[in-house]
């Protein structure tokens, strides 16, 4: 923190000590005479040497502000396209039963009401059945065995903010570039990784191998081909060019890029809205970006980073889960490196509150929870000394800061308007996030 103090020349409005009034480490209390939106300010900057928006959002159709994949450039016509594919049921064509034909899409385990990721703990593809209000009561269809379901051994992570991602995956098992450079040889002999030799970025490498994994891939049944709406979409998207899963995974890509999550009460103070986080939600902004160290791996627009840590956060395993096929060796399984065992990609932080399950395997059920453990830093699973981040120590956060950066993370990093990025309907006129019986009923569709 020292330089940190020089810096800014105003050591006892730091959160260096446990409040930010009279350098008394003993306080409890929250301070009430302190300009927390200066010395938020001076610590974002670090007293001026970067900048606020460094760490703002574009809006979503501020395309020449997003990254993207030179080979897929983001037009409107892609996007528009995209957000009907991310959507739309029809395109599950090859099921493993016949209840699962034409009931899923990618947004039944990315959507917008639980932040982009999945309603409940283990997302269901294939084999789901029911909705509930937010794809919490998402239940296994009873007429598919367990290894029939489409699965996954590890929490869905979310889409949003994903433009700020060179790789995807906990793994980061998704991408050619950045991180994954030099990691060809664990490419061979998986489909999905595969997927990599096309040199995309995460976003499109995912969304062109997910279409074939999850089976929407069947280009001769394919409603793209057959919809008139869809045909007419597609040569304003790709003019000229057949329909291809490639072309497909690229139009997904390019409407995942617009996820963004800029309305969020951070992201307008960020933009000069200093009423748009409360006192407590700018304490723990302070906390967050100073003594809690969060901004060491979460930072950038996003709050994310192409790193992976091992953090001895528990798998997806227990009460509940269907299946075996549990991520444990998170980056060590995709690159086989011992060094990676157990390490796991550093997620973004917006609209956690809507799907309440963290951690690659989705084992705590609160951002509080969170907080603790970082806080106290005890493994929760056995790690190798060896494996565990210099930052991973205890934090010594009193009560009250523990309250404040917990706000913080739930409501100043949460846009209440994520429904902007999902569509009115669908071309085929089905269901979405999903369309079984039971998710239609509960859907109203």
């Amino acid at each position: 923190m020292n330089h940190r103090l020089a810096a800014i020349g105003m050591a006892c409005m730091l959160v260096s000590s446990a409040w930010l009034a009279g350098c008394d480490a003993t306080s409890s209390e929250p301070p009430t005479d302190i300009d927390l939106d200066a010395t938020l300010t001076e610590i974002i900057t670090i007293g001026g040497q970067r900048r606020l928006d460094n760490f703002v959002l574009p809006a979503g159709d501020e395309y020449a502000s997003i990254p993207q994949d030179p080979a897929n450039p983001i037009t409107a016509q892609k996007v528009e396209l995209g957000q009907l594919l991310f959507h739309e049921t029809a395109l599950a064509t090859t099921w493993r039963n016949p209840a699962g034909a034409g009931t899923y899409a990618c947004a039944t385990c990315h959507h917008a009401g639980a932040g982009f990721a999945a309603g409940r703990r283990q997302a269901i593809g294939e084999g789901g059945s029911g909705w509930g209000q937010n794809g919490e009561g998402r239940t296994r269809n009873m007429a598919y065995g367990v290894p029939d379901l489409d699965v996954q051994g590890i929490r869905s992570p979310s889409v949003l903010n994903s433009a700020f991602q060179d790789v995807m995956g906990w793994a980061g098992d998704s991408g050619a570039r950045g991180p994954n450079r030099g990691t060809e040889a664990a490419w061979e002999g998986d489909p999905f990784h595969e997927v990599n030799r096309l040199g995309y970025d995460g976003l499109e490498t995912q969304a062109i191998a997910a279409l074939t994994k999850h089976r929407m891939d069947d280009l001769s049944q394919s409603i793209v081909e057959s919809n008139d709406a869809y045909a007419d979409l597609w040569e304003q998207a790709f003019p000229g060019q057949p329909v291809t899963v490639e072309s497909m995974g690229l139009a997904i890509a390019a409407y995942e890029r617009t996820l963004m999550a800029d309305q969020a009460p951070f992201q307008r103070w960020l933009r000069g809205e200093t009423d748009a986080m409360s006192d407590a939600e700018k304490r723990g902004a302070i906390l967050f970006f100073d003594k809690a160290g969060c901004e060491t791996c979460h930072t950038g627009p996003a709050l994310n980073q192409m790193a992976f840590y091992a953090l001895g956060m528990p798998d997806l395993e227990g009460a509940g889960v269907l299946g075996d096929d549990v991520s444990s060796l998170g980056r060590g399984g995709f690159t086989g490196q011992v060094d990676d065992e157990f390490k796991f990609k550093v997620p973004q932080l917006y609209n956690l509150k809507d799907s309440p399950f963290y951690g690659h395997g989705g084992s705590f059920t609160s951002l509080r929870e969170v907080v603790e453990y970082y806080n106290d830093a005890i493994p929760a699973v056995d790690l190798p000394v060896e494996r565990a981040p210099v930052f991973f120590r205890p934090l010594d956060l009193t009560d009250q800061e523990i309250v404040d950066l917990t706000l913080f993370l739930t409501d100043a990093l949460h846009d209440p308007a994520l429904a902007r990025y999902a569509p009115a309907n669908l071309p085929s006129g089905q269901c979405t996030p999903a369309n079984d019986p039971a998710a239609r009923l509960d859907l109203g569709c």
